[in-house]
């Protein structure tokens, strides 16, 4: 039968060793977990691959969206397409994974049609906002492609206005410039925006565009 009491008569240097392997175990475990959690998101395979940003922008907008996690923020990254905007909310849904929480990753354009395939009567609108509502982080992407009718206005404000209420972290992703999307978006989440977050400018360079310069 093992002693319980074994590790007494163990040498300083190796109840050292004993706690770095513990802690090597439970660094793999939640590494581990972050990977299972991270996988669900939703996330596009391409932005889950290994990314090296680069310039005092990028890293200082990412520092700034860790720094705010969990504080409920509603944040937009607004700017030109090929600046990372998407990576960096990746970045973020890798960093809320870490801590245990999920994230959720859709379109503007999915959240609507996952609000119209509620119609045929299998599930409800309000089935669709609960699952919105669900996680840690929303990142909404792509917020240029929506039509702007007061029919998605209206969703779009009671979803936002659903996780501002829960305190629940909202990311919204657009190539518009940040007067235009403030313009598109509406009094009320302007104003909750504002309060909460505010708005990111991703002005720099395409990534896109050094890596085919780099060719």
């Amino acid at each position: 039968m093992p002693n319980p009491f074994s590790f007494l008569t163990l040498t300083d240097d190796q109840l050292e060793e004993r706690q770095k392997e513990w802690d090597r175990e439970q660094d793999l475990r939640a590494r581990q977990n972050a990977d299972a959690i991270i996988a669900k998101a939703g996330l596009p395979k391409r932005h889950l691959m290994p990314f090296t940003p680069s310039g005092d922008g990028w890293l200082k907008i990412e520092e700034r969206l860790k720094a705010r996690r969990g504080s409920g923020f509603i944040i937009a990254l607004c700017g030109p397409r090929g600046t990372g905007k998407t990576q960096l909310a990746a970045s973020l849904a890798r960093e809320t994974a870490s801590h245990g929480k999920g994230s959720m990753y859709q379109t503007a354009m999915g959240f609507f049609l996952d609000i119209k395939e509620s119609f045929d009567g299998k599930r409800s609108e309000k089935d669709v906002i609960a699952r919105y509502c669900a996680p840690a982080l929303l990142i909404l992407d792509e917020m240029q492609e929506r039509g702007e009718t007061a029919w998605e206005d209206r969703l779009l404000t009671h979803l936002i206005d659903r996780r501002y209420g829960a305190e629940k972290d909202t990311l919204l992703i657009t190539n518009q410039t940040k007067e235009s999307f403030l313009q598109s978006i509406g009094e009320s989440v302007a104003s909750r925006i504002s309060e909460t977050g505010g708005i990111a400018v991703c002005n720099w360079p395409s990534f896109r565009e050094k890596r085919e310069d780099a060719k």
